[in-house]
């Protein structure tokens, strides 16, 4: 592993402006020969620090340093790169406003129920109520002492970063590998290259690859179709296998016409409350997002429901009150049953009982192991009691994605009130923090043995910026600022209403018709407000091999977005990987190992049997439905 830094302008266009650091950091092949061309990997977002995710994008890029160096670098506002980090003690208007134990303020907002029919104005405003406790433009103070200037983060400028790291490096060829948002600075990238007129003088670019895809010719409002694309993509793969299609022809196009039916008058039912299109468009998201295992049952669920019949929708609704556990239903799963007799039924019994007993007692020695081994690590970094709680809750915060950011929400309360700092507030942030029994046990009897000078030097440091600074995985004020100077003339709540209700399945869409709203107030505070409405840019062309990776699932950048960039591609492969979500390349084993394959030939036709395996096996008309008789 090689750590450095580079310094560039803040603003491109004048190099003599403010030099702000970009980090970056080579993770060295595993082969003893490397091959010469490494890969830059583009973490999402934006905002999104690559240095902080360290753990995740190496073993997602394991398959790739079998052969080649990986590169990371803090993308420009995030991590080490010139961070716009803004504590919450700084956003936050009023901390006693701010609180909400009651959960109130989410509930007003679940009650009004955003969806495509709403009213554009009381849409905008209740957007406006949940974001209100919060203000950006206070940042606006701490960012100008630093001499950052907001307009000056954005995709262009990031393009321009990469160039300077791929010259500073000096290799003569590269591979690009971007993930979510990091997709948009690969397209951007293949644009300079493609519209630049000293091509010539920049390093070669080899391939390129485009996982879950965030592209930059569509407009913001289409962010709100998200979820919905991917409902409507699971129904027209049904359409697309042959079982599938015979028993539930036109499908799609049936979901649409059943939702706004329903619209029109909700399905009665002897017992129970009517069937509205709110409760099965909300569980068509679900099924996609939350319950995949729900995903074979959508096509039978809508015939159903066309004829009144809710033996179906019953059944999803228990699975997702986790009433009822829905069994995998994959081509792979469906292989692995051997539906034969088993002569030994009763040894087997048994043995199962057994095995569960012995599965309960492994589950309770890995738990202390667990406990230990974070114990074990705190105590070598740690100099006293103090260290050891700290380093407990900092590894604790980097050992799962989530974890870090239940760190910073549960430790906001102690910023924002200062007489919660006690022994007492210690022992109950880590009652919520450290869900591991044995660790949390072994926490809270350290922490019992604190004096009132160890709890303040313990609070004092997990509220400094520093401690905050390593945990965050994703910067709000480089999302928004991106966002804002990538597309702010396309960032309306108006422009996306005028445009809802024609959406093919209009029911479908949800609350996600907020984001415009959402985006258009962070704009405006951050002094990035959108002007005039300019349209997209035209979907980017280049010649360089590129691999689409998409996945049936991905409910952040639906799979149909990577095959409209696609069109424009000259040399472009596009797998769809079934049954997975974001980033797949990264997150998936059958991504990673597709990745990996195009990368080391990208000419050669690439092996789906993964994909294949992954297809999900619909449930047919008349099959029995799990716990009937």
């Amino acid at each position: 592993m090689i750590c450095g830094q580079i310094m560039v302008p803040q603003d491109w266009s004048d190099p003599n402006s403010t030099q702000i650091p970009i980090t970056y950091l080579i993770l060295k092949s595993t082969s003893l020969a490397p091959l010469p061309d490494p890969v830059i990997f583009f973490q999402g977002g934006p905002g999104g620090t690559t240095l902080n995710a360290l753990s995740m994008i190496s073993t997602g890029t394991d398959a790739l340093r079998a052969s080649r160096h990986v590169i990371l670098f803090d993308q420009r506002g995030t991590g080490f790169s010139n961070d716009l980090y803004c504590g919450a003690d700084v956003m936050i208007v009023d901390p006693e406003a701010n609180d909400d134990e009651d959960g109130s303020r989410a509930a007003e907002f679940d009650a009004f129920g955003l969806n495509a029919f709403s009213d554009p104005e009381a849409a905008f405003q209740v957007v406006a109520e949940q974001l209100a406790p919060r203000d950006l433009s206070q940042c606006l103070p701490l960012f100008e002492e630093r001499g950052i200037e907001l307009e000056h983060y954005s995709t262009a400028s990031t393009v321009q970063d990469t160039i300077a790291v791929m010259e500073h490096l000096g290799y003569a060829s590269y591979n690009l590998f971007g993930a979510s948002y990091g997709t948009t600075v690969v397209l951007s990238v293949l644009d300079h290259y493609t519209r630049s007129a000293n091509g010539a003088d920049l390093p070669d670019l080899r391939t390129a690859v485009l996982d879950s895809v965030h592209p930059t010719s569509i407009e913001f409002y289409a962010q709100a179709y998200e979820y919905s694309e991917v409902v409507l993509g699971v129904l027209s793969s049904c359409e697309e296998d042959t079982a599938c299609a015979a028993a539930y022809p036109d499908i799609r196009v049936r979901a649409g016409r059943l939702l706004a039916a329903l619209q029109e008058q909700p399905l009665d039912r002897d017992e129970g409350d009517p069937i509205t299109w709110q409760a099965v468009a909300d569980l068509m998201r679900t099924a996609v997002s939350l319950q995949s295992p729900l995903v074979p049952y959508l096509p039978r669920l809508v015939a159903e429901l066309e004829q009144g019949e809710t033996a179906v929708y019953d059944l999803a609704m228990a699975a997702t009150r986790f009433e009822v556990t829905l069994p995998e239903r994959t081509r792979l799963a469906e292989e692995s049953i051997v539906d034969q007799p088993d002569p030994f039924e009763e040894t087997a019994a048994e043995i199962a009982g057994i095995s569960s007993q012995l599965d309960t007692i492994e589950e309770a020695v890995q738990s202390l192991a667990l406990a230990n081994a974070f114990l074990r690590e705190a105590a070598l970094e740690a100099d006293d009691r103090v260290d050891l709680i700290v380093s407990v809750f900092r590894n604790w915060s980097r050992s799962g994605g989530m974890l870090s950011g239940a760190v910073i929400a549960n430790l906001e309360p102690y910023l924002l009130h200062p007489e919660q700092r006690t022994a007492e507030g210690l022992q109950a942030l880590i009652q919520r923090t450290i869900l591991l029994p044995g660790l949390q046990t072994e926490m809270l009897a350290i922490a019992g043995r604190l004096d009132e000078d160890e709890v303040r030097q313990v609070f004092r440091t997990l509220l400094s910026p520093s401690f905050d600074f390593g945990l965050i995985g994703m910067g709000p004020i480089t999302n928004y600022a991106v966002n804002c100077n990538d597309r702010g003339p396309r960032i309306s709540n108006d422009l996306g209403f005028a445009h809802y209700r024609d959406f093919e399945a209009p029911q479908l869409i949800g609350p996600g018709v907020q984001w415009p709203a959402h985006y258009e107030i962070a704009c405006a505070q951050l002094g990035l407000p959108a002007g005039d409405y300019a349209p997209p840019p035209p979907p980017i062309e280049s010649d360089v091999p590129t691999l689409v990776v998409g996945a049936t699932l991905d409910t952040a950048t639906p799979a149909i977005l990577g095959q409209r960039v696609a069109e424009t591609l000259a040399s472009v492969t596009v797998v769809e990987i079934p049954m997975a979500g974001h980033t797949s390349g990264l997150l998936t084993l059958c991504g990673q190992a597709l990745v990996h394959a195009f990368v080391l030939s990208p000419d050669a036709d690439p092996n789906v049997a993964c994909v294949e395996a992954a297809r999900p096996v619909f449930v047919m008309p008349n099959e029995q439905l799990p716990g009937q008789e």
